[in-house]
């Protein structure tokens, strides 16, 4: 067969002869809209999952029932007076007890992203733990997390981060580059949202784990910002954190803020939230609470308390939840908590092991609903 040279000239004419596309959508909305295609076709795929695992769970128990059915009428021989008219009632139990056992099955299988949004009545950034599909990416969950925010009445907040890239450059999560559109509301901001935009995008890579920032515009590097100056790459100081208590900010519920803290140690840290941390914060373990020692024994603590007034349900149980974050900045896994004379502290159960969470404030995600 002969073969044919093609020249540039050839090409051009044959690209011309084809019909014109029409397509007026950026690549930005291309991406979005096969994202949703995506999670949207990962929910039916669990939801399909959660039923048949809980149509096999209820066809176990309904075989379990027919195992022995001579002794089963047996019984119901010897003992008249102890006969149910019927077992109806409590068939749709079980199958109720089957399904939520399958949901959360289902539910086992997802990740957190923590999205540090700015909160401008507050002065700071409230981050947020967003659950996820865990079979996304880590370069896709920042994104992800973000759409998912933009649905409920934290949307406001959330916009600061449209159109803001932030990945990881590599597989270590150590840096992450963040690209800035040409175009984002920041660049005509006040100072002060361009600081809390800054710190927002910094404390979200921190809590993704990373630890430092490449800073582009448009895909090009560097991004100035005018009360900040010019960004290129940084590192994210202050590594350790320590929790306080808003009750001022703009969200819909009582949040942790994490801090600064040069605390050397757990118990440091923990020392220093009895006291109020500035900026309206209040202190995350509150009068009459004295923590007494701390042992760190590899990726676990135990914190002793000394526990000398009767506290709310919320406010110990959001104690706790300061504490554990706080023991999550230094390492820590999962703590246990010792305080003599109490076998509680809000729904947490003293004297066990508790794992400390994958992020703060999930209940404003819920609480923000859709």
């Amino acid at each position: 067969m002969k073969k044919f040279q093609w020249s540039e000239q050839c090409i051009e004419h044959g690209l011309k002869q084809m019909p014109t596309v029409k397509d007026r959508r950026s690549k930005e909305d291309v991406y979005q809209q096969w994202r949703r295609a995506q999670q949207a076709r990962w929910k039916r795929r669990w939801r399909a999952a959660a039923a048949v695992a809980t149509v096999l769970i209820a066809v176990a128990l309904g075989s379990h029932r027919w195992v022995a059915p001579e002794q089963e009428e047996k019984q119901k021989a010897a003992s008249p007076a102890e006969m149910t008219p019927t077992n109806s009632a409590s068939a749709p139990a079980e199958m109720m007890m089957t399904a939520d056992a399958a949901s959360k099955a289902a539910e086992q299988n997802e990740t957190v992203a923590v999205i540090a949004l700015p909160d401008r009545r507050g002065g700071f950034v409230v981050p947020v733990a967003v659950p996820l599909d865990d079979r996304l990416a880590p370069a896709e969950r920042v994104a992800a997390a973000i759409d998912e925010l933009s649905r409920t009445r934290l949307r406001d907040a959330a916009r600061w981060f449209d159109g803001v890239t932030v990945v990881p450059e590599a597989e270590d999560g150590r840096t992450w580059a963040v690209d800035v559109p040409a175009g984002h509301r920041v660049f005509a901001a006040s100072g002060k949202e361009q600081q809390l935009f800054l710190a927002a995008v910094t404390e979200t890579v921190r809590q993704m784990g990373g630890r430092r920032l490449h800073f582009f515009t448009a895909g090009k590097e560097g991004l100035n910002l005018p009360a900040v100056g010019r960004l290129h790459l940084s590192k994210i100081g202050g590594q350790k954190r320590m929790y306080y208590i808003s009750r001022t900010s703009s969200f819909p519920a009582v949040v942790l803020i994490p801090a600064p803290s040069d605390a050397s140690t757990l118990l440091e840290a923990l020392q220093r939230m009895t006291k109020p941390g500035g900026s309206g914060l209040e202190p995350a373990v509150p009068q009459g609470v004295e923590i007494t020692g701390v042992k760190v024994d590899e990726r676990h603590a135990t914190i002793r308390l000394r526990v000398s007034v009767s506290l709310d349900t919320q406010d110990a149980a959001r104690m706790v939840e300061a504490m554990l974050l706080t023991a999550k900045e230094f390492g820590i896994h999962d703590v246990t908590l010792a305080a003599a004379g109490r076998s509680s502290l809000g729904s947490y159960r003293l004297g066990e092991r508790i794992a400390v969470p994958p992020g703060p404030n999930p209940e404003v995600v819920a609480a923000a609903g859709r």
